[in-house]
């Protein structure tokens, strides 16, 4: 089976970032680029906040020549799994899907693979710098816009293993590697397709709410029955809950 383990997020600036997160769930800092980008993880799943790059470049397959990504538009920008080998899961794609060696320049992934939809996802059978630590806090879902939820939910399933868990009235579908939901909708959040969030599920609700407290951000005092959406100091959507999503 893939494993979701990586959502890489286009900022403006990459240490106030990882200082946000950093303070509110925990995450450890693993790699800086010669760029400035910086990768974290919280022992499980990394997040990669890759600086923006503001001057033109050629497009070369599924990058820009100079390894850059090709839309740098601030926001989420793709999202990878894990994989026992990357030739044997690229060879289940349909011919169809294209496909890309990701550049070599020291970062984990090693395949960029864009779906019928559009979505940008990442192959890699060496890891994402994560340690496969389950602990919380830490990142455990991911929401993805997707206008047709059913077909996007068999390519996921067929090709990445992943396992459906529910369908809900207004067309979502959650899907799963075991530890990582994926969250299918049809209405998004943020303007684009693609990733709209990522969820942390947080363990100590008074602990966390603590740390929100120090940024001066007010969530309640009581932890919501499901997930409570919030925005990072880029604008970036995302979820914290105290339940989880049942992975």
């Amino acid at each position: 089976m893939a494993n979701i383990r990586h959502v890489a997020f286009i900022v403006k600036e990459p240490e106030r970032l990882f200082d946000f997160y950093n303070h509110l769930f925990g995450v450890e800092q693993v790699r800086v680029s010669p760029t400035g980008s910086i990768h974290v993880i919280d022992g499980l799943f990394n997040l990669a906040f890759l600086k923006q790059v503001e001057a033109p470049s050629e497009i070369e397959n599924t990058h820009r020549a100079d390894g850059q990504e090709v839309d740098q538009r601030v926001g989420i920008n793709h999202f990878g799994f894990t994989v026992e080998n990357v030739d044997a899961q690229v060879g289940r794609l349909p011919e169809t899907v294209k496909r890309g060696e990701s550049p070599q320049n020291g970062r984990p992934a090693e395949m960029r693979v864009i779906d019928p939809w559009g979505n940008n996802f990442d192959l890699s059978s060496r890891g994402f710098l994560g340690r496969e630590e389950r602990t919380l806090p830490g990142v455990r879902r991911v929401v993805v816009q997707a206008d047709q939820p059913d077909q996007t939910a068999d390519f996921y399933t067929s090709v990445m293993d992943l396992e459906e868990v529910r369908r809900e009235r207004d067309g979502s579908i959650d899907l799963t590697d075991g530890d990582i939901s994926m969250g299918l909708i049809q209405e998004g959040f943020v303007g684009k397709a693609g990733i709209q969030y990522i969820g942390f599920q947080v363990e100590d609700w008074d602990a966390a709410r603590a740390r929100f407290k120090d940024l001066g951000i007010d969530v309640p005092a009581d932890p919501p029955a499901g997930e409570l959406l919030l925005k990072d100091p880029e604008g970036n959507l995302f979820a914290v809950s105290a339940k989880g999503w049942g992975a």
